[in-house]
């Protein structure tokens, strides 16, 4: 049997395949539409990747002849670097601040072959935002499509109806866009006016992306390290460690690429929580009924746990354990600077492989209390909603206890430890979606991205306010509203955006776990102003 391409003279194909191959190399999409393949679907309905976009359009010049997303990205990579209005060089920068949950930030150092290898991935993921929200736009019929080169900032609008107005800080008269450094194309791209609330958030899900090669050796090589870590540390330490793996990417709620990693390292010792008389959120430690006197060097006269005692002790152990001889990946590490109040010892690992970027390991000491703190301590985790039985009973089997210093004055000021429900959170995030398959982890993950896309374009203005306060402030939005079916994604996001401008405006997001602690109290007025802004011309 012979088949014949539908597109040219060729007839010599033995097979489906071979036709299929041929047209995707030979006919993807031209000007004339030879290129578009005809629909195999028997009910009539077309598929994104058969909807022929006839002209993608630069959105930094008049060019406007692209006929796929390929053409569209290398145009961009070789002619428009990023500067502030698209026309020249991007400008190379050799550190990224990184803003961790809970201790402020810390400099993550990139050499410019890494800056390149990000940007490049970066620019090609908006790409593919672009060309989706365009394909859409002709899948629905809608006449208006998005003209990047006339949204972009800075540029003057092309006079149509207006859907989405600039938010308050776009149009500041202090500090003009141009005037700007940008730290990538995605940041530039989703700062124009979106036609629309729905376009917006298809190019905010298109720059959430996540390459399965790229993280899975990340990951890969990670896990590597604190395996081989944990062989050393069990012959170096002379106290007994366990191991809390923490963060996005476990409860998988990542939005970029896996540079940053956080693990608890706990003493497998049995160990008390005392709340008598400590400020919302702090407790005082003490030994429990056990014969282990690993820990009384830092126990002081009255039976509490010294926390500066055991922090100095734990960070001489990983420094014994990284610059060990046998312990090869710690020759690819490099310590990094940081504050004296943040309880973690972090370092920058090198994985030792062209055009990848180095990772940020945290490790941070901890104590791990059995059990749930009283109710007049910490909230009772209710199921029903959103949680079941089996989410609730895994998250208060612990909490654990962190050397962070309480920021005020106290009487206990030294022996105060800071309560983490780090693994509650995991159980809770992680499972968020499991009881109706709905749509609360996409919201989450989504109002991250706009939080990370507001610090990009102004890290001056944004220092303090991070994702942890968007953890605490989604668990209740969790609790109350019902409906998180995934056609109502939309509907969940703005309500989202509309309730967290409140809070931050009223300056208050109570700890999930501990509803009289604030956590929005250590960031400033000037600065929730900025987010408050930010948050409320998304849906002008």
């Amino acid at each position: 049997m012979v088949i014949k391409c539908p597109n040219c003279d060729k007839n010599d194909f033995k097979s489906e395949r071979g036709l299929n191959c041929h047209i995707s190399r030979i006919h993807p999409s031209s000007a004339d539409g030879r290129g578009l393949r005809p629909s195999t679907d028997t009910r009539g309905r077309r598929d994104d990747k058969d909807i022929v976009v006839k002209d993608i359009t630069c959105p930094f010049c008049d060019k406007n002849d692209f006929k796929s997303e390929r053409g569209l990205s290398c145009h961009i990579t070789r002619m428009h670097r990023s500067s502030s209005d698209g026309k020249g060089p991007r400008p190379s920068t050799g550190t990224r601040d990184r803003k961790d949950d809970r201790d402020g930030a810390r400099p993550e150092t990139l050499t410019p072959r890494h800056e390149d290898h990000e940007r490049h991935n970066t620019d090609r993921d908006v790409v593919k935002g672009v060309a989706k929200v365009q394909r859409e736009s002709l899948q629905r019929g809608s006449p208006d499509n998005i003209l990047l080169k006339n949204d972009a900032v800075g540029a003057k609008p092309e006079s149509r109806p207006a859907k989405y107005k600039e938010s308050p800080k776009q149009s500041r008269t202090t500090e003009e866009p141009h005037d700007r450094p940008l730290s990538s194309l995605s940041n530039f791209i989703l700062s124009f006016n979106a036609p629309n609330f729905e376009k917006f958030v298809a190019m905010i899900e298109g720059s959430i992306v996540r390459p399965r090669e790229d993280s899975t050796l990340r990951t890969e090589s990670v896990n590597k390290f604190i395996d081989d870590l944990k062989v050393v540390m069990e012959r170096i330490s002379d106290i007994p460690l366990k191991l809390l793996k923490s963060g996005s990417y476990y409860d998988k709620t990542k939005i970029d690429y896996n540079n940053e990693f956080d693990f608890m390292f706990y003493a497998d010792i049995k160990m008390e929580a005392d709340f008598t008389n400590c400020p919302p959120g702090y407790c005082k430690i003490r030994k429990g009924v056990t014969v282990n006197k690993d820990l009384d060097p830092f126990i002081d006269r009255n039976g509490y746990l010294v926390p500066k005692l055991y922090k100095s002790h734990m960070f001489d152990i990983f420094e014994k354990c990284r610059t060990d001889p046998s312990f090869r990946k710690g020759r690819r590490t490099q310590l990094q600077d940081r504050k004296p109040e943040s309880p973690a010892y972090t370092l920058l690992f090198d994985l030792g492989i062209p055009d990848k970027s180095p990772i940020d390991i945290d490790l941070v000491p901890a104590i791990r209390i059995s059990g749930w703190p009283k109710t007049k301590d910490a909230r009772e985790i209710q199921t029903g909603k959103w949680i079941d039985i089996s989410t609730a009973k895994k998250a208060v089997e612990c909490f654990h206890v962190v050397t962070k210093q309480f920021p005020e004055a106290h009487p206990d000021i030294n022996l105060l430890w800071r309560v983490s429900f780090s693994h509650a959170e995991k159980e809770l995030i992680l499972h968020a979606d499991l009881s109706d398959k709905g749509c609360r982890k996409n919201v989450f993950k989504i109002l991250k991205k706009i939080k990370e896309n507001m610090k990009s374009k102004n890290p001056t203005e944004m220092d303090k306010f991070c994702s942890y306060h968007l953890k605490m402030f989604i668990l209740g939005f969790y609790d109350t509203h019902s409906d998180f079916s995934k056609d109502q994604k939309l509907d969940m996001l703005k309500k989202g955006i509309e309730e967290l401008a409140k809070c931050v405006r009223k300056g208050a997001i109570e700890n999930y776990f501990i509803p009289k602690d604030n956590v929005l109290q250590s960031v400033p007025e000037e600065e929730r102003r900025y987010v408050v802004r930010e948050l409320e011309g998304l849906l002008q």
